[in-house]
């Protein structure tokens, strides 16, 4: 039997996004311009909001993308007509949804209501961005990218998630540019080192990059740790890289990105068992972003391992959550002939 499945890297990405219906509240509420009064909203719908609102996220990682906009809609109405962090966040997600369910301009106008909301917010900026990027109008993309950057000028990671954007798009001469126009900001914070840093690393400038990497850690900037190890990792100093990862997570037990991360690397190294306790410490954490994947990649590991039976347990566990996904549907049929 063919087999389909493959590892995939953990490292979390910025998704652009990764049929038509009414924007009802979200539209009405966010361009009337003005921000209501607070009010208290009760328990049951403070707890429905949440559900409605991991309903989405889930069913977006599935690529279920109506049914996330559907989700998202669902928690935009349990609020009682307060404009706050949440309800802003949720319209971000439901921008997303739609644009992957194929209503371009529906995600577009969600843009826009939340841009005619307030005037400054480069979030807002920077999806309208993504979103006429993957629609190829550079123009429109550009536009919003630099009315994003302009927004917040000495936020390094804008700068490297439009770097990155536009890299996958192809358009490498902007990309670089955006590169070099970070690299121009003058460093005040441990982090703004370390992203210096991680910018250096991106170029391929590895001497400048640990230059700026020591200087954030020898001011205790332990997230540093991780573009160092990637340092040592892109020179092809793997044990050098290991120990600067689970250095990192003896200090960050939480980080989700950076257990999957020492995951992937135990798997190419072909040491399946510690990978898996690293993908299991991982699905530990509350709501685990890209759960699904880290699932999936947990699967893979035991069938590296040759425990089918675990495998097997897994993957029926898996399949209830996420019964469309026919590729590991496959999968099942070949774990159920071992």
């Amino acid at each position: 039997m063919k087999r389909t499945w493959k590892i995939k890297s953990g490292k979390k990405k910025f998704c652009c996004g990764k049929k038509k219906w009414k924007m009802a509240w979200c539209l009405t509420l966010l361009t009337a311009g003005m921000l209501l009064l607070s009010g208290c909203q009760d328990e049951e719908a403070l707890e429905n909001q949440e559900a409605y609102r991991q309903l989405g996220i889930n069913k977006l990682e599935e690529g279920s993308y109506e049914e996330a906009v559907e989700a998202f809609q669902k928690a935009l109405d349990q609020s009682p007509g307060v404009v706050s962090n949440v309800e802003i966040d949720l319209c971000y997600y439901k921008a997303t949804a739609q644009y992957n369910s194929g209503d371009t301009k529906g995600a577009l106008a969600t843009c826009e209501a939340l841009i005619d909301y307030d005037k400054k917010d480069a979030k807002a900026y920077f999806l309208r961005g993504c979103i006429y990027q993957k629609e190829e109008d550079k123009t429109n993309a550009m536009k919003n990218y630099k009315e994003a950057l302009e927004l917040n000028k000495k936020d390094y990671e804008l700068y490297v998630s439009t770097y990155e954007n536009l890299k996958n798009a192809g358009w490498e001469e902007e990309a670089d540019k955006i590169l070099d126009q970070a690299l121009k900001l003058k460093a005040e914070k441990p982090e703004d080192y370390r992203e210096r840093g991680h910018i250096y690393l991106l170029q391929e400038d590895y001497e400048n990059a640990q230059k700026e990497l020591d200087r954030a850690i020898n001011q205790k900037d332990v997230k540093a740790l991780l573009y160092m190890a990637q340092v040592y990792d892109a020179q092809g100093n793997s044990k050098q890289a290991n120990a600067l990862y689970e250095s990192y997570i003896s200090q960050n037990k939480s980080d989700v990105s950076a257990l999957v991360m020492l995951g992937d690397m135990q798997m190419e190294a072909e040491n399946y068992s510690k990978a898996l306790e690293f993908y299991e410490q991982a699905l530990k954490a509350k709501n685990p972003p890209n759960e699904q994947q880290i699932r999936r990649n947990e699967i893979i590991a035991c069938e590296k391992m040759l425990d089918f039976t675990a495998a097997k347990e897994k993957m029926e566990s898996y399949l209830n959550d996420y019964p469309d996904d026919e590729e590991a549907q496959r999968e099942y049929v070949f774990l159920q002939t071992r």
